[in-house]
């Protein structure tokens, strides 16, 4: 029964891993988990972790409203 905290605390770090590991694979294949694994990303690739913003910032753009004198645009796409 001593030994039971010990081999719990043991086992701990590798399920935490496996998760970590889980979640991983999950966000990449769904395209999620930017918030969780963005400082993970940062640390050990930072120039992916900044190009991953500017795409993120990007897609988040609205579309430019027309400057006068452009052409009217009076259909949809499609």
């Amino acid at each position: 029964m001593d030994l039971l905290p010990g081999l719990l605390a043991l086992l701990s770090l590798p399920l935490c891993l496996a998760g970590f590991v889980w979640y991983a694979l999950r966000a990449r294949r769904g395209g999620s988990g930017q918030s969780l694994m963005a400082p993970f990303e940062e640390i050990w690739d930072p120039v992916s972790h900044r190009t991953n913003i500017e795409i993120q910032i990007e897609a988040e753009r609205t579309p430019e409203t027309p400057a006068p004198g452009d052409p009217l645009r009076l259909r949809g796409p499609g």
